[in-house]
């Protein structure tokens, strides 16, 4: 799905990370990737298999299951996989969801200076130059 949409030669040498989804109140929006990606600089990739096994742990309690490209590069690839737990939601809803398995869903996030028929940097959630340029013409073609 990346491939047809990004510019970037996606490796399929994939490596995981972790993260839990939890509730942002009073984080300003466009400040969640600048947060996200500061959490997940610190994390250690690892194999399918080791990911596997810490979310086999808690698998009774997965509620919602999100694969995202964090970072593509030529030599590999470094997905995250973000999860919502079944006990962070309200307790009416949880207790109409706990015998349901975990849905899963596979995204690609897309910038906001997206064309529809142009191809993106997979990566442009990290920031660099190219990313401050396209947001800085998205801007001043807004005005």
């Amino acid at each position: 799905m990346a491939s047809d949409i990004c510019w970037n030669k996606i490796s399929r040498n994939c490596q995981y990370i972790t993260s839990e989804i939890k509730e942002n109140i009073g984080v300003n929006y466009p400040q969640i990737p600048h947060l996200r990606k500061k959490v997940n600089e610190k994390k250690e990739p690892k194999s399918l298999n080791e990911v596997t096994k810490e979310l086999q742990l808690i698998y009774e309690n997965l509620y919602d299951i999100n694969l995202h490209i964090y970072k593509s590069q030529k030599e590999k690839t470094i997905i995250e996989i973000r999860y919502y737990l079944k006990t962070s939601l309200e307790k009416e809803f949880y207790s109409s969801i706990k015998e349901n398995e975990p849905m899963l869903h596979c995204k690609v996030a897309t910038p906001p200076y997206r064309e529809e028929s142009k191809k993106f940097d997979v990566n442009w959630e990290l920031g660099g130059l190219r990313h401050k340029l396209n947001m800085f013409w998205l801007k001043t073609s807004r005005n």
